[in-house]
Order: structure tokens, then sequence, then C-alpha cells
């Protein structure tokens, strides 16, 4: 049918309409019979015949004269129409039932079928259901983001599992066997000073130019003497020297426990000592300034997956500033925490404090803005992004191994178990240099969309801050876009780890040092015995004996290559004995003398073949950069 036929039908129905009104009546009888004989019509709603049945009704067709046939039994055809009289008031033709609104007739796989003697009924895909019953401080603006995305939310918790659990803290819920939580078991303590210091201060020893952007650390008490006596040296060699350090509690966030030195002579006499472990590094003295203020980048990062792994970086952040300021450190200024310290938890009850609506402007800012300023003076914003995401790689990649071993711990693979997913905070410096320094990482960064404003001294409102909603909203509500959770998949977890019983007496002694030591440091008491960063000491250590002359990672990676090696020939040993046993030949002896030789070259200094351990190592290392 031509796209015009319609619009001329319905000017002959107009002028036929002037020349014989009296045929109207008949017109309409005719019309109410075709109606009645219409509705008796079964259509099926697979049937081949009803797009034919659609297009019809959606256009007018001129009558053909032909036989009338009576509809039978599942019959999809088009029922006889009258002449186009009377068309305004024709009824629209109602929608055939059994049809879902987004699918079309005739498919398969539909996902909504009759049912006999029930009432058809419109189908839609369900809601992706998230529990908020443990949200807390984030549970704001996490409802703002599960209304944007018309998900359906249960802040009260849920007998049926949920698709997506938030907890504002940590997760420790044997109870969830499905679904997707939005907490990795361990990352707590993983993050903490020491913990991510212990793990970047692997990575610079097997990549110093690739993880320098860590400020050098120390570890209190345990390494308070080391601390000492390398800092006395390099005054030695250089007595212009005058550093500053800045002591962080382990477990302290907020900046509560954060102070400043000039030596380490300071630090007992402030008690550290005597107290909680804690970090100390050496102090950035040339930050970048803006308005004359320190600031710093709180960046936040989705940890997706571990294996395999993946990252994401919000393009959004908040840049907060101290409310003093800023003059490099001096006996003077030392204990001045509002010209040396960012966190908005101190900042805030400073008097200086700027409360603003706007991104650019106040004491907490759209990092966006200052990339903007930065631009407008010249500067090459790709540059630093660039450098500012090779920095979170590289530091999700030290804390990765350790992590995979607290998720087998608590949700060993085969076993019922949600998946995970977390939001990092990250806090990063720029120096005057526009290097990126990495401060701490967060676990549980603050998702508050709420300032506390004084109203009179000691009276305090929460008081709603534009920045953080505008910020903390969209990374929620992309975390929960990414994590896709009608679509879930779980990756099979097949990290393993072995320990081999060594019979030799120096490696026993070895074995029982590091681990005695380690366990005397670390408040993580596991079964396993030897954690992993003790592992990682005394891989080290091995590697270095067996392979002097070659770099860490060279030796690192000949170690792997060589326990493969050792690997492989028991396998092949069991897989001949397992043969000979099958087909009953005789008992297995000691070793044929082509088993034995790989065994004796080794025994002699021998080098293995080399195997892709060394080419995956080699790749990996430049992967972060």
């Amino acid at each position: 049918m031509l796209r015009g036929s319609p619009e001329r039908e319905l000017a002959a129905w107009w002028e036929a309409e002037a020349e014989a009104e009296a045929e109207a009546e008949a017109e309409a009888a005719t019309a109410a019979k075709a109606q009645a004989a219409k509705e008796q019509v079964r259509v099926d709603p697979g049937a081949a015949g009803e797009p034919e049945r659609k297009a019809a009704e959606e256009q007018p067709k001129e009558p053909t004269p032909g036989p009338h046939r009576t509809a039978e039994e599942g019959d999809a055809r088009i029922s006889p129409r009258p002449p186009p009289a009377l068309p305004v008031f024709r009824p629209k033709p109602a929608p055939a039932q059994g049809l879902c609104p987004q699918g079309k007739s005739g498919s398969k796989g539909r996902s909504c079928k009759r049912s006999s003697g029930q009432s058809d009924e419109y189908c839609s895909p369900r809601p992706v259901t998230v529990d908020s019953s443990k949200a807390r401080t984030s549970l704001d603006a996490l409802k703002i983001s599960i209304r944007q995305l018309k998900w359906k939310e249960f802040p009260f918790g849920r007998r049926l599992p949920c698709d997506i659990y938030w907890h504002g803290v940590s997760f420790h819920d044997s109870d969830i066997f499905s679904g997707q939580v939005n907490k990795f078991p361990g990352m707590t303590e993983m993050v903490r000073k020491i913990t991510l210091s212990r793990a970047v201060r692997i990575m610079q020893n097997l990549f110093p130019e690739e993880y320098n952007f860590y400020p050098r650390s120390w570890i209190l008490p345990d390494e308070f003497q080391l601390f000492a006596a390398q800092v006395q040296m390099v005054k030695d060699g250089d007595p212009s020297w005058k550093p500053t350090f800045i002591v962080k509690p382990d477990s302290g966030c907020q900046g509560d426990g954060i102070y400043l030195i000039k030596d380490p002579s300071d630090i007992r006499l402030a008690g550290t000592l005597q107290s909680r472990p804690a970090v100390v590094q050496e102090y950035i003295c040339k930050p970048l300034l803006i308005d004359k203020l320190k600031f710093d980048i709180r960046l936040y990062v989705l940890l997706k997956s571990l294996d395999p792994l993946e990252i994401y970086i919000a393009k959004e952040g908040l840049s907060r500033f101290c409310t003093e300021p800023y003059q490099e450190p001096n006996p003077k200024n030392l204990h001045h925490i509002f010209m040396h310290l960012t966190n908005y938890s101190l900042n805030i009850h400073s008097g200086k404090f700027v409360h603003s609506d706007s991104t650019s402007t106040g004491s907490k800012r759209t990092f966006s803005s200052i990339l903007c300023r930065l631009s407008s003076k010249g500067v090459d914003i790709k540059k630093v992004w660039s450098d500012i995401i090779s920095l979170v790689i590289k530091t999700v990649i030290a804390l990765t191994p350790e992590l995979k071993v607290f998720y087998q711990s608590d949700i060993p693979a085969g076993r019922p178990g949600p998946t995970c997913f977390q939001i990092l905070g990250f806090d990063i410096l720029l120096m005057k240099n526009l290097k990126p320094i990495l401060l701490e990482v967060n676990a549980n960064p603050s998702m508050r969309i709420e300032h506390e404003q004084e109203l009179s001294p000691g009276v305090f409102e929460n008081v709603p801050s534009l920045v953080d909603e505008e910020v903390k909203v969209a990374v929620i509500r992309d975390t929960l876009r990414l994590m896709d959770p009608l679509k879930k998949k779980r990756g099979n977890q097949n990290c393993k780890l072995s320990s081999s019983s060594l019979s030799m007496a120096a490696v026993d002694i070895l074995y029982i040092d590091i681990t005695r030591r380690w366990n005397s440091m670390t408040m993580d008491q596991r079964d396993s015995g030897m954690c992993l960063q003790a592992f990682v000491e005394a891989f080290f250590y091995l590697a270095q004996r067996k392979f002097k002359m070659l770099p860490l990672h060279e030796q690192v990676a000949s170690l792997i290559d060589l326990c493969e090696y050792h690997l492989s020939v028991l396998d092949e040993k069991r897989l001949a004995c397992g043969r000979r046993g099958t087909a009953g030949a005789r008992p297995p002896s000691s070793g044929t003398p082509q088993e034995a030789a790989p065994a004796a070259q080794l025994a002699e200094g021998h080098s293995p073949p080399c195997t892709n351990s060394a080419h995956r190592l080699s790749h990996s290392r430049h992967t972060p950069s």
C-alpha cells in the first residue's frame, strides 16, 4: 500500500459523506457488525499472521470483494472492514495480549508467555535489589544513587537474597552466600599505614624507579634504631640537610595522632615507642600551593575485581585545603596543624574554614576545578593525570597479592559466597614540580554529603554540601552501574599458596626465624603460620643466595623458574609411575637415568630450561608504567 493512500481514502470519505448523509447510518451498522466479528477472532501471539494484522489496523485498506469466510479456531486473519466511514469513531485496536512491551511478536525466547485460564500481564525486567541496612554514613548518597537508577532499596534488609549489599565499614557477614558486597575481606588491614608501607617497600626493592611516588618510610617501634642510624648517616654526609618527618599512627584516621618532628629523638619525647605502632615518613616540604594554601586530592578508585584485576578511577574527586598560609616547617610552626595537615576533619574546626556551594572556591573544591586552574596557567593536565593513574595502578598491584590471600581465606573457591568490589580513597599530594605523591589509602572513604556547621559555640548542625553531593553521588551511582548485578559473573579464583617441606637445616632455621619475627610484629594471627610478607622476605633471601650476580627482580624470576622446573619434574615422575603401575610393570625405583638427570643437573647448579614465567614477570614489570 502506498504511503499516501490513507489520506486519499480519508478525502474520498469526506466527499462521500457530503454527497450522501443518509448512508451514514447503514455504514455505522456495518462497522458494528465488523467489530463484533473481530472480537470473536482469537489471535495467537506467535502466529505468523499477526504482523499483517497489525499493519492492516494501522493503515486503512479498501474493501476487496470476495466471499466471506467464518473465523475458525486458531485462525489469525484480518477481519473484513467497512469502507473508511466514521474513522474518527472507530475504537483503537487493543494491543495483542501476551506480549512484553519491549518484545516483538513471533520472537523466540520471550520472557512472558500466556497461561490458560489466567489474565495476561505486561512483563518488565525486575529491578536490581540493594540491601542498604548497613550503609551507615553513606546511606544518603546511596539512596539518591538508587533512586536515580530506579533500582529497589531495602533499608531494613530482606529475607530473600539481594543483588548488592552495601556495607559502611567492613564485611563480616557469614550469612550472605550470593550477590555482591562492596567490601573486600582484609582491605581494612591491608591499607593501614604499616601494611601499606611494607607492601610498597617490597615493590620499591624490585622496581625502585617505578615506585618512587611513595615517601621513604620506617616502621615504629621495630625500625626506630634503623631510622635513627640512617638519618644520622645522611646528616654526617651533608651537614646542611635539615629534614622534617611526619609520624602517622598505624590505625589512625581523620588526622588523629599525626605530628611533625625534626629529629628521631623527638619521637621518644612524644612517647610513640611506648604507645601504638606508627609509620614515620619524610615530609614533603615543597608542595604545590593554590592561593598560598597547601591542599591534597581525594581520588576515588573502584577495585572491581582481583582476578582478573580491574581498576576504575573516578574522573572527579575532591581537593581539601589547609586553612592557614603555608610555610616550610621550622621549630616555630611545626605544630600548626592547620598549615601542614590537609585533613578535612581537622580544618573544619578552624575559624578560617570556608564553606562554599561553589565547586571552585572554599576549603573543599572539586579536583576538576583545580585542573582547570592549572590548565589556565599552561600546565600539561594530561601529563598530571597520566602520572596519577600510574600511581594508582602500581599501588593496587602492590596490594593485590595479600588481598588475594585474605579473599581465599574468607571466600574459598568453590564454596558459596558473594563476589566483592570496593571503593578506595586515595590521598595524593602534588609537589611543586607537579609530581604526585601517595600519602595514604583509605578503605572506607567518607561518603557523607553534608557538613557540620557551628551555629553557636559547641552547637553544630548538619548542612547539605553541594560539592560533596556532586562528587560522591556520581561515584556511588557509577560504581553500581559498573557492577552490572543482573549479569553476575564470578571468575575462578585459583590462587594457591603452597609450602614445600624443605629438609635443609639452614632453610628450616630461616623459616623459623622469619616466621617468629613477623608474628611478633603483626596483629593478624593466621593458621598458615607464615604471612605473605614474611614469605616474600624469605623468597628474596633465597633468590639472592642462589643467584648472586643478578639484579633482584631477575633473581626472583630465576628462582620462580627453578621452582616451576622442580614441580614439572615431579609431575613427570608421578605420571610415569602411574603409567607403570597401571600397566603392571615393575614397581617404581629411585628413578630412571632420564628422570634422575634433571635433578642431578639442579644439584650441580645447572640452570633449568627457561619457562614462560620469566616472560610473564618481565611483562608485569612494564605493565604498571
